[in-house]
């Protein structure tokens, strides 16, 4: 497994190197802000890579401080991962096809003329290089640590650790994408944090923290059904 990790992580890389490199030469885009959120997506996992290699050998205090902290910052970040999903909202400003103004019923006309702009459709494809590998990464990282404990604790807390990720995680994204607190606030600014979360629990909160968090765990049950299939190929 370990192997297959690292290999994958590798594959991530080029394709997170490819993604660059398609938003700084092949434009025009609108979406250079996918870098800086690429970044954040690549956090955590860059996080539960040092905790996986830091189990390795014998477990020393050094070696448990650096388990904690990298666990730490692993679920401090790891929302960012899926918060690139949110991007697709930039998306709202583009016209990708508009009415057709000779239409007549039976004219043989189409109801609606594409836009051929190339700047509306690399934008999309830009946007949606980007979900498909914060998803990967939101997967991958999960997984190490959900594997971890699995294997220490058994299936069921495994997949309730799993759950509550998820479930942070979706309020983490409610807080990002729309009152647009950062990653760093929790440590420069957390007084804030703490008196928006205790005054602002209410039904909208929750609904979106619900669509979120739903989202992510559909997302990693998918992956995580992939990966099993392919586990249970291997062992057969």
């Amino acid at each position: 497994m370990d192997k297959k990790i690292n290999t994958v992580t590798i594959i991530l890389v080029l394709l997170s190197l490819v993604l660059v490199c398609w938003l700084v030469f092949g434009g025009p885009f609108d979406t250079f802000y996918l870098i800086w959120n690429l970044i954040l997506a690549w956090a955590p996992m860059v996080f539960a890579l040092i905790f996986r290699r830091n189990l390795r050998g014998k477990l020393s205090s050094t070696k448990s401080i650096i388990t904690f902290f990298s666990s730490f910052l692993w679920l401090f970040f790891f929302p960012n991962a899926v918060y690139i999903i949110t991007d697709y909202i930039h998306l709202s400003n583009e016209k990708f096809y508009y009415p057709n103004p000779n239409y007549t019923p039976y004219s043989g006309e189409s109801r609606v003329l594409y836009n051929f702009d190339l700047q509306t459709w690399n934008n999309f494809f830009s946007i949606t290089f980007g979900v498909f590998l914060g998803c990967a990464l939101s997967v991958l990282s999960l997984y190490i640590f959900h594997k971890y404990i699995e294997k220490r604790k058994g299936k069921l807390v495994g997949w309730i650790f799993a759950i509550t990720v998820h479930l942070l995680s979706g309020y983490a994204i409610y807080l990002g994408r729309f009152i647009r607190f950062n990653s760093w606030d929790v440590i420069f600014n957390p007084l804030n944090i703490v008196k928006f979360v205790i005054s602002n629990i209410d039904r909208i909160d929750a609904t979106f923290t619900f669509y979120f968090s739903l989202l992510s765990l559909l997302i990693y049950g998918i992956f995580y059904l992939f990966i099993y299939l392919g586990e249970d190929r291997i062992t057969n």
